[in-house]
């Protein structure tokens, strides 16, 4: 199974998608269109999905989502109690996303200055095996979780893209 962190691949044209409401910010391939955005209160979700990619009952199994919600300040000394956390937080998020959730080696992952795990992930959705990575990231009051997944047929496709994206995001 092809888990493990993101890496590699010859970028394309990449579309800047910011937020300046939830101070966010992320480059994706322009194979990925902007899907649906939603907010309420203090949470907050925008998915890029592949439209030509993969739909099985109405869901895009390409694709990358970004949601974000409100913690409130991480008290000092609290952060690596919250990492810790942020794992089980991952485990539970995966089991949810489909039938057959298998969790890969949980990894504490640094990304442009937020703090978090990367989970990688298969899980079954309609049948289809789905692959992907979760990272689950924290910095400013927020816990930020981005998404990427994609049909097992078409990771290795897909991965690149996702990893260029993934590494680009952005949070103030």
């Amino acid at each position: 199974m092809p888990w493990g962190p993101a890496g590699g691949g010859a970028p394309a044209a990449p579309l800047h998608y910011s937020n300046a409401r939830y101070g966010i910010s992320i480059r994706v391939d322009r194979r990925l269109t902007e899907w649906r955005t939603s907010s309420a209160g203090s949470a907050f979700e925008v998915s890029f999905v592949d439209t030509a990619g993969t739909i099985v009952a109405g869901r895009h199994l390409d694709a990358l989502t970004v949601s974000l919600v409100d913690t409130g300040a991480t008290p000092p000394g609290q952060q690596a109690a919250l990492t810790s956390a942020l794992s089980s937080l991952g485990t539970t998020m995966v089991a949810g996303l489909g039938t057959d959730p298998q969790v890969g080696t949980i990894s504490d992952v640094s990304l442009n200055g937020l703090t978090g795990v990367v989970v990688p992930y298969a899980v079954t959705i309609s049948g289809r095996p789905v692959v992907g990575w979760l990272y689950l990231l924290t910095a400013n009051g927020h816990i930020y979780a981005l998404n990427a997944g994609a049909t097992a047929a078409s990771w290795s496709t897909y991965r690149p893209i996702f990893a260029r994206a993934i590494a680009s995001f952005r949070a103030r």
